[in-house]
């Protein structure tokens, strides 16, 4: 199995090598570990999940009002919740934090999809549902990457999307790897969000890990120029360059 930064091609392994969070942050660990979804990784990434108790985690408590009748309610709660402070999220990229734990995230709130993702994913395994992470990238245009989550309910794993607020779902939880195969489960999206899903790693995160680090870091040299620089969808850093 393909595994780690580099997987989604040289230019991708560059900007995420260059990611904003901390060097030794749980965020880095993630990307490091990530596995790509394709048909050689797909069986061992579809067994039944593992399933974690978090009762000790700092927002255990608090997750419970998300609890609802159902799983698909409580996630559809849960991603109520997460899209709401993002959409509400109005702090200038200079200024923003990253990284932290999920409380820390909560706090300050955040629209990045990456630190959003992490706490969704906790909030849910908090219910008892299992969630991983996905790292999504358009292969085709250059800086273009999002993260989601993965939720397992109903028997199945369905894409999840903290900052959107999608829930995929069609009679049973629509999958990442069943969009890669038929990504008409996208067609009521946005073109430019469909683009994301060209290539898709998936990231088991255990929040209870004692050698998780939750450093808060602030926006880099690197990540400065991408947002404040207009590049029309072309690397502008020499990431595609031979080397």
């Amino acid at each position: 199995m393909k595994k780690g930064y580099g997987i989604f091609g040289k230019p991708y392994e560059i900007m995420l090598k260059n990611d904003l969070h901390a060097p030794a942050s749980v965020d880095h660990a993630l990307m490091r570990d990530m596995v790509l979804l394709d048909e050689e990784s797909f069986q061992a990434l579809y067994q039944k999940p593992v399933r974690r108790n978090l009762e000790n985690h700092e927002l255990y408590a608090f997750a419970r009002q998300f609890k609802a009748a159902s799983d698909r309610q409580s996630i559809r709660n849960v991603l109520e919740y997460t899209s709401d402070i993002a959409m509400r999220y109005d702090v200038d990229f200079k200024d923003m934090l990253f990284g932290g734990t999920e409380k820390q995230i909560l706090e300050r709130g955040t629209d990045w999809c990456a630190d959003m993702a992490r706490v969704g994913a906790v909030l849910l395994q908090c219910l008892g549902i299992p969630c991983r992470l996905l790292h999504l990238v358009n292969l085709n245009k250059a800086y273009h990457g999002h993260v989601v989550g993965e939720a397992y309910y109903e028997g199945g794993y369905g894409v999840v999307d903290f900052i959107y607020g999608y829930q995929f779902y069609d009679e049973t939880p629509i999958s990442a790897y069943r969009i890669m195969r038929s990504p008409d489960a996208l067609n009521t999206c946005p073109e430019i969000y469909r683009g994301l899903y060209s290539a898709i790693a998936v990231s088991e995160y255990d929040p209870m890990d004692a050698n998780n680090d939750y450093s808060i870091s602030i926006p880099n040299e690197y990540y400065m120029k991408l947002i404040y620089t207009e590049h029309q969808d072309a690397w502008i850093m020499g990431e595609d360059r031979d080397f």
